[in-house]
């Protein structure tokens, strides 16, 4: 690792580590409170969304990488699925409500225009689905240097025009 990596690291686990470990260690009980607020509803979310990010984008070469990948795929597997079953739970709620019998904690609209409460179930479904769609076909990505990737297209042309002459007899020299 480089230095600036390393001092990208450093800082990361200080804050992480750190604002925790202040919010205990102050005896006001507000400013603690604030640390606490800060620390769940904005550091835990940006923590999370670097992690997705930094797995969506990591192309497995170096072996942090690589065990990173397969490590980080069990949790956001289980996000996805929980997205998938809060998103159908919703949806069959709304559903039950609609067609079956309307509860008394549902505050919908009824019949054609219930199905319209839905709210953000369609989004976590279709969310839900795709992350552990990402998760079971994560595909490497493959970065070829401009010389690499010229060779690379030259001998798919080259295949190319190999299956073409085999295709068809009059390009191989005789007639038949």
């Amino acid at each position: 690792m480089n230095a600036k990596t390393l001092i990208k690291v450093a800082a990361y686990l200080l804050v992480y580590l750190g604002v925790p470990v202040a919010a205990s260690k102050v005896h006001n009980e507000t400013a603690s409170s604030v640390l606490a607020i800060l620390f769940i509803f904005l550091l835990i979310p940006f923590a999370i969304v670097q992690l997705v990010d930094f797995y969506r984008t990591n192309d497995g070469t170096t072996w942090f990488g690589r065990i990173f990948n397969v490590v980080f795929r069990v949790p956001l597997a289980l996000f996805g699925l929980a997205c998938l079953v809060g998103g159908g739970s919703i949806i069959g709620w709304v559903l039950y409500n609609v067609f079956v019998g309307r509860q008394k904690e549902y505050t919908g609209p009824s019949f054609v225009f219930g199905l319209g409460s839905f709210g953000v179930g369609v989004p976590l479904v279709l969310y839900g689905w795709y992350t552990l769609r990402s998760v079971a076909r994560r595909q490497e990505k493959i970065n070829l240097s401009p010389e690499e990737q010229a060779e690379f297209d030259h001998e798919e042309d080259d295949e190319d025009d190999a299956a073409d002459v085999a295709k068809k007899p009059e390009l191989q020299g005789g007639k038949q």
